[in-house]
């Protein structure tokens, strides 16, 4: 006879509910599904494309699931072929206490560079051995670290938000000295059209210490908003960091000046700088070939006053209200003091004074060594208009000869052009000097063109001729030596009662 338990092994059917019971019981206590799945990236510090993030900072990686260093590098490629190569084993990569975050510390980065960042295959495992595949180049990890603190800007002109900005130049001004880098300066209407864009290693922007200057070469419109950008590096300090530039459209914003709509185009004090006080803010500058910079100076009878000595000269902005057709009115006047010397040297013009026949309007003295007043022999001193004719008035030559002006001492000078009658009138000291049958000194009607070179477009310049050559291209010419006090210019003619208040009220 058989025990109970030796019945119950020998019971197919009892052994049977008695092995799947252990594997129940094991099934409850392990899980060995199998994992393949591989970790994966869900987010980036800094983010993806980002720019103007510090060159100290480290990169942080968080996966979607607890990650251990595997084995490859980590490579932070810089455009230009820099490049940083992290092997994920060192303490430059680290696990946080939370095992999904990965923090990777590549030291300082180079500043303003634009950094893509890849991770080979397997640099990191999930906690069964899992690989991660690395990055791929359709989804790139790329960021751009900041600039070095370059130059800062201490104020600009126009100032921003201003309304009463220049037509024809910008100004900025560092806290350090500044130098040309490499970029462009360009200016946008309040719709977004570009109407200038300047290369700042052109002629058209100046560098001075701590100042740069950038000159138009188009005159922006009247009562008109623009924006100025300017290229990142565009503008360096001497040590070579970059200014880092303009891009956002509020960062230099103004509206240009109105105007001055009552006939007044330029007038130039000339007490310590070229600003033009007119209300168009037609500034002169230095010319650009100049071998001497004049000089502004305090004069015992007039005060401040501007001194050209020999091989300087200053020209004014191009602008239409400054190239007198043959149907405008324009005037002109200026005090002057100068000392006589040969040949004829120019004083105010925009025309090429090579030859008389070049359009335009020339003052010039002429033989004023033999000419110091009435009674004397020569031309003493000229204005000449050109524009499909030419017209000569001279000093010597009127009926009442008029007085010498290169004769040291001060006297103010003004030429009226008036188109409504056709004639020309010039003044010395608020007194008109004329010549009545001399149709050529006095009637307009024997030109036909404008009174400006319209294929040069020659500007107005002071204290040589248009070109900015003639005066220097002789041994005597280039020796002419004077003052000059507040300079005007109209687009109307004055008239004799106005000329002569003018004189009174500044003498």
């Amino acid at each position: 006879m058989k025990s109970l338990g030796q019945k119950f092994l020998t019971s197919p059917s009892l052994f049977l509910m008695a092995v799947l019971a252990v594997f129940v019981a094991c099934d409850e206590e392990y899980d060995h599904t199998v994992d393949v799945k591989q970790p994966m990236i869900i987010s980036f510090n800094p983010l993806p494309g980002v720019e103007e993030i510090s060159v100290n900072s480290v990169l942080v990686l968080t996966f979607d699931e607890p990650v251990k260093k595997g084995k490859g590098s980590i490579q932070l490629s810089g455009e230009g072929g820099s490049t940083i190569v992290i092997d994920v084993t060192t303490d430059a990569v680290t696990l946080s206490e939370d095992p999904r975050v990965v923090t990777i510390r590549p030291g300082e980065l180079e500043s303003d560079m634009k950094y893509t960042v890849s991770l080979d295959r397997g640099t990191f495992t999930d906690l069964l051995g899992n690989e991660f595949m690395g990055s791929t180049g359709d989804k790139p990890w790329t960021f751009t670290t900041a600039g070095d603190i370059g130059p800062l800007v201490v104020s600009t002109s126009p100032e921003n938000g201003e309304n009463e900005g220049s037509l024809i130049k910008l100004e900025m001004t560092f806290l350090s000295e500044i130098q040309k880098g490499t970029g462009n300066i360009s200016i946008f209407t309040e719709s977004n059209s570009r109407v200038a864009e300047i290369a700042v290693s052109s002629n058209a922007v100046m560098v001075q210490g701590k100042k740069v200057t950038v000159y138009l070469g188009t005159p922006l419109e009247f009562a008109s908003t623009y924006y100025v950008t300017i290229d990142n590096g565009a503008i360096t300090d001497l040590n070579g960091k970059k200014f880092k530039g303009y891009k956002d459209p509020a960062e230099w914003r103004f509206t240009t000046t109105a105007g001055n709509q009552e006939g007044l185009v330029v007038h130039l004090p000339l007490d310590s700088d070229w600003s033009d006080i007119s209300g168009n803010k037609f500034d002169a500058r230095p010319g650009s070939t100049a071998t001497a910079i004049p000089q502004f100076i305090s004069d015992p009878q007039r005060g401040k006053v501007v001194h050209f000595m020999p091989g300087s000269y200053a020209v004014l902005p191009k602008h239409n209200l400054l190239r007198p057709s043959n149907s405008q009115n324009f005037s002109f006047s200026m005090w002057l003091k100068l000392k006589g010397i040969g040949s004829d040297p120019v004083i105010f013009s925009n025309s090429d004074w090579d030859s008389g026949g070049n359009p335009g309007i020339v003052l010039a003295t002429d033989g004023a060594l033999t000419y110091t007043g009435p009674g004397t022999p020569g031309r003493g001193w000229l204005v000449k208009l050109a524009g499909g004719g030419r017209m000569d008035w001279r000093a010597g030559e009127m009926t009442s000869q008029a007085p010498a002006l290169a004769d040291d001492k001060w006297h103010m000078v003004t030429v009226v052009i008036h188109q409504d009658t056709k004639l020309l009138h010039v003044y010395i000291d608020g007194k008109e000097y004329m010549r009545q049958d001399q149709a050529a000194s006095r009637d307009l009607n024997l030109l036909t063109g404008a009174l400006w070179d319209e294929t040069n477009d020659y500007p107005f310049t002071l204290w040589e001729d248009g070109t900015g050559g003639y005066n220097a291209g002789s041994d005597t010419r280039k020796e002419l030596d004077g003052y000059m006090d507040d300079l005007r210019i109209f687009d109307r003619a004055l008239s004799a009662d106005e000329v002569d208040k003018l004189f009174k009220n500044l003498n």
